[in-house]
């Protein structure tokens, strides 16, 4: 009997296994996109830059928005 092939990703064997074209790892249907060829890690790291960027862009906009604290001013006695 023929031994199925085993997903990367999930560990689990499965009938068909896709090469993620950008790490080389086998994953199966569930554990990535089957259309653009790329597993869940490499879909999901491609995501977190994207939102990291974001999360940077948010912050430089908020620290122009926000009014000096109390302990920034400078004190006159």
């Amino acid at each position: 009997m023929k031994k199925l092939p085993v997903c990367e990703i999930c560990g689990l064997e499965v009938v068909k296994v896709i090469e993620c074209s950008k790490c080389g790892a086998k994953f199966c249907e569930e554990c990535g996109d089957e259309k653009h060829e790329l597993c869940y890690d490499c879909l999901g790291w491609d995501e977190e830059e994207d939102e990291f960027e974001e999360e940077e862009e948010e912050e430089d906009e908020e620290d122009w928005d926000e009014p000096p604290s109390d302990n920034s001013l400078p004190l006159n006695h």
